[in-house]
């Protein structure tokens, strides 16, 4: 399976995998526009952290939504999950955010059982 493929969530317009760290995308779905720093601080980031994907800014405010950070915007929503090795991030309209976290959760479930 491609890295790919562990970010395919289907409520999300654009999503990314990339390392806990966050310097390197390791794959994409969609035209993922944030940016290596950009990524660093989403693996970083907890509630008041202001995030930003491809000009839009949006802000963390619920630290743990299912073991999920949720971030939005004035239509947008933000999901990030953190692994021990990686991190998944995808963004929706907000009104599928609920959608989109069980996705997200079950998307990592594999990534969890594999070691990441």
């Amino acid at each position: 399976m491609s890295w790919n493929q562990y970010c395919a969530f289907p409520s999300a317009s654009v999503a990314v995998i990339s390392g806990i760290d966050g310097k390197q995308a390791w794959g994409v779905k969609g035209d993922w526009k944030a940016s290596g720093e950009e990524l660093a601080k989403m693996a970083k980031s907890q509630a008041g952290t202001m995030c930003s994907h491809a000009g839009e800014k949006l802000m963390i405010v619920q630290p743990d939504v299912e073991g999920c950070l949720f971030g939005a915007s004035a239509k947008n929503g933000l999901v990030i999950k953190k692994l021990k090795k990686v991190m998944l991030a995808g963004i929706c309209a907000k009104e599928n955010k609920d959608k989109l976290i069980e996705e997200v959760n079950k998307f990592a479930e594999s990534l969890k059982a594999g070691g990441y």
